[in-house]
């Protein structure tokens, strides 16, 4: 057996934080009565001690999922459990038995590196729903030093065979009836209106340079 805390030293329904053989535990007392569950919510990692009770349940901090802190099911899904210990009271310790923590370690390896960056604070459960988060904590804790000043560069990842062919986007102009002047050739600025009347109009226009 191995104390894990005094009695004295809890709260009555504010969750504390023990580690035993590298294994996360929260402890919730509620009276008279204690429990002891597997530490890191089965979500994201999140450590639940740093969560809150409200009515029966503890509470994640991080994403507000829920467990019963009597018996470490879930009531939104009663297939998410935490481990519940078996304890036992000396006096004033609170004891917990190590062969059942190496078991429950043996049979869930935990992931975290307490000695690196984050430590026990990392992400270990990250999701295809947000593909960004390792190039954050990347950032967060190498900076630019892996990926160099332009961050990430990847091919597009699209086949040619789905993009525009040339052909598609080129425009064909319509036949010229005339050559185009350039731009050293004279022009007249004479303007007739009404040329097939008996006394057409004739203009002499200037070009202005603004």
């Amino acid at each position: 057996m191995k104390k894990i805390y005094s009695i004295s030293e809890l709260k009555d329904k504010e969750p504390a934080h023990a580690l035993v053989n590298d294994v996360d535990l929260v402890i919730v007392k509620d009276a008279e009565d204690i429990s002891v569950l597997y530490g890191r919510c089965l979500h994201r990692g999140a450590l639940m001690a740093d969560g809150h009770i409200e009515g029966d349940n503890l509470i994640c901090g991080l994403h507000g999922w829920d467990y019963r802190y009597d018996t470490g099911v879930s009531e939104y899904n009663n297939n998410e459990v935490l481990h519940k210990f078996t304890t036992h009271i000396d006096g004033d310790d609170l004891l917990i038995d190590e062969e059942e923590i190496k078991a429950f370690a043996t049979q869930h390896p935990q992931p975290f590196n307490r000695d690196s960056y984050q430590g026990e604070y990392a992400d270990t459960h990250a999701e295809d729903t947000e593909p960004y988060t390792g190039y954050i904590k990347e950032l967060a804790e190498n900076g630019l030093k892996n990926i160099g000043h332009h961050g990430f560069t990847s091919a597009m990842g699209v086949d040619r065979n789905t993009l525009p062919k040339w052909e598609q986007i080129q425009f064909l102009p319509a036949q010229m009836a005339k050559k185009p002047l350039l731009d050293e050739h004279e022009v007249s600025t004479k303007v007739v209106i009404g040329p097939r009347a008996k006394k057409p109009l004739e203009l002499d226009l200037s070009l202005i340079h603004i």
